[in-house]
């Protein structure tokens, strides 16, 4: 496998930029710094720190608390208030833990970490691949994210979709940090992008479990709730003549050891509403779980069917 960069690389990757000198990049460049030593720290103390972070955020930014609280009472609202006030906790530990796992990914040597994963079904994803078969493969938004992209890099060829940040300087490192394992990264209006990637039977991954409003979406059920779900998967499988191979990625407990699972894959009905359900139901079940390694901190239900209804956060 080869990580080289292609011409579909096109984000600007330079650190050494006289822009990056001027102090609204101050704070980026502290936070960058943070993130590289917590990345090489073992990862005990790096746990402890993450959990130090997310008491600081827990407390401090009440906003999003708010938006996890919400999230946990729609979601899990048969637990006790006990349960769900020690999962929001651990929610935003998981979470705070997850902007190390990406400096892991973006800054340390990959390869050493090919012993720590747990492969499953990876004879699902080379069996449909095979004969030149594209592959939609549907993650999510799991806290292990950007680690996991780069942990799946060791097990196959990876093209990845990618929102750009607003912040330039944070964009770089995070693109600099991505470009080093996988194949093509596609900027998320780049869909021409997308469907020749799998047209030429390629592996892309794509994560289509965030709220972006009712204009490209249907709403499917979630948690026994109806949400926002973007209808991607039905028009890119389509398009990409591609099956559509759900994946999920996880910390094992509290240790530096992951489990990346490649499922069976979900039926192309051509139906919006069908597949986006089909994704749902999957997806809640994985999250189910490990619940506090979701994007909780996402507002996941803000978009509502009946536009007069109020939002829940």
């Amino acid at each position: 496998m080869t990580n080289k960069p292609t011409l579909e690389q096109v984000e600007d990757v330079k650190l050494l930029k006289f822009e990056y000198l001027h102090p609204k990049y101050w704070g980026t460049w502290f936070l960058v710094s943070l993130l590289f030593i917590c990345s090489y720290l073992p990862f005990k103390l790096q746990w402890q720190v993450s959990r130090a972070l997310a008491f600081l955020v827990f407390h401090l930014v009440k906003s999003r608390r708010r938006v996890v609280e919400v999230n946990v009472e729609i979601c899990f609202g048969e637990q006790s208030a006990e349960e769900k006030a020690a999962l929001v906790k651990t929610i935003f530990h998981e979470n705070m833990q997850g902007y190390f796992d990406s400096a892991t990914s973006w800054f340390r040597d990959i390869n050493k970490f090919k012993s720590r994963i747990e492969v499953r079904g990876k004879d699902i994803l080379e069996r449909e691949n095979a004969n030149g078969t594209g592959i939609l493969l549907a993650g999510a938004h799991f806290s292990t994210l950007d680690l996991a992209g780069a942990l799946t890099s060791l097990v196959c060829d990876l093209n990845v979709t990618y929102r750009p940040l607003k912040n330039k300087l944070m964009n770089a490192v995070m693109m600099r940090g991505r470009y080093s394992f996988v194949k093509n990264a596609y900027h998320k209006k780049n869909v021409k992008g997308f469907i020749s990637c799998m047209r030429r039977g390629e592996i892309l991954w794509y994560a289509p479990d965030q709220d972006y409003g009712r204009k490209h979406s249907t709403f499917s059920p979630f948690f026994g709730r109806t949400a926002a779900t973007i209808t991607g998967l039905t028009f890119l499988a389509k398009a990409g003549k591609a099956k559509v191979i759900p994946y999920s990625y996880h910390r094992k407990g509290y240790s530096q050891e992951y489990i990346l699972e490649f499922y069976e894959p979900l039926p192309t009905t051509g139906s919006e509403e069908e597949d986006a359900a089909n994704y749902n139901t999957w997806l809640e079940s994985v999250i189910r779980q490990y619940p506090a390694q979701y994007l909780w901190l996402h507002k996941r239900f803000k978009t509502q069917q009946n536009p007069e209804d109020p939002s829940p956060y």
